[in-house]
């Protein structure tokens, strides 16, 4: 049963999750962030975010967590498998059993075994108003202890937060790239804004007042650098550390250590 108790796992990763913004372009960056905060509380090994396409009656994988897209399937026909009785019931099921799934049955029969895609498999669906827009499998987070009650209530409530996320971001995805001619300015590359930024800051140094003074211009861009990106970072991952580890390619324990050291105060 879900726990009331306000220090309970199950609320506090659900508030932790409330607390994450929308995704800005790539819904994989927000859905490693909750699967991030949920492996706080729980063992989640493996996790796939998969969306349905109502017009070709198709099955795409959005996202992924815990395994890379190289090795996992990517897309299926949407019309059979209990991922579909998902889909056309609303209702959370279990797969016990993925050769019985279009989207896993390739990897089945071609006997390419991914120890981490482990039945039972929780197959809970996201729908806004009424309309299915895909599913989410993820491994028991409770266990099969009885017959996965606490995985499909827990997992109800998380639906509803993450399904308007998502029908949002779908919105903007399919959003014209380009509004009254403004598109191309967004179009820089990383590496020319950052040169540019740079080249600004280099030139009102004095390079005789630098090697004089040793001010050692280049540990202070690069300490300033970190300590917006961490900022920034943390911002967007809702504060939540491990995500925002994740999202910058770093360990929590480094990014631990580059907080201290850069005097960032955690929320």
């Amino acid at each position: 049963m879900l726990s009331a108790d306000l220090q309970s796992p199950e609320v506090r990763s659900l508030y932790a999750i409330t607390r994450l913004p929308r995704p800005q372009t790539h819904l994989q960056d927000y859905f490693h962030g909750v699967m991030a905060i949920l492996s706080e509380y729980f063992t989640v090994g493996y996790s796939a975010l998969i969306l349905h396409d109502s017009k070709k009656d198709s099955l795409h994988v959005e996202a992924l967590y815990g395994i890379g897209r190289e090795a996992h399937p990517h897309d299926c026909s949407g019309q059979k498998g209990l991922i579909a009785k998902v889909l056309e019931s609303r209702q959370p099921m279990v797969i016990q059993n993925l050769s019985q799934e279009p989207l896993y049955d390739e990897m089945v029969k071609g006997g390419k075994r991914i120890e981490k895609i482990r039945p039972p498999l929780v197959c809970f669906p996201l729908a806004v108003d009424d309309e299915p827009i895909g599913v989410i499998n993820i491994s028991s987070l409770y266990g099969p202890r009885n017959e996965f009650i606490e995985d499909f209530q827990f997992l109800s409530i998380l639906s509803a937060i993450l399904s308007p996320v998502i029908k949002y971001y779908h919105v903007r995805k399919n959003e014209p790239l380009q509004r009254s001619g403004k598109g191309k300015e967004k179009s820089f590359l990383l590496d020319e804004i950052l040169e540019q930024k740079l080249s600004e800051v280099l030139n009102k140094i004095d390079p005789d007042v630098e090697s004089k003074t040793r001010m050692g211009i280049f540990d202070d861009i690069i300490a300033v650098v970190e300590q917006i990106m961490i900022k920034l970072a943390l911002e967007r991952m809702g504060h939540v550390r491990t995500a925002t580890a994740q999202f910058l390619g770093i360990n929590r324990n480094t990014l631990r250590k580059k907080m201290k050291d850069l005097k960032i105060k955690a929320r």
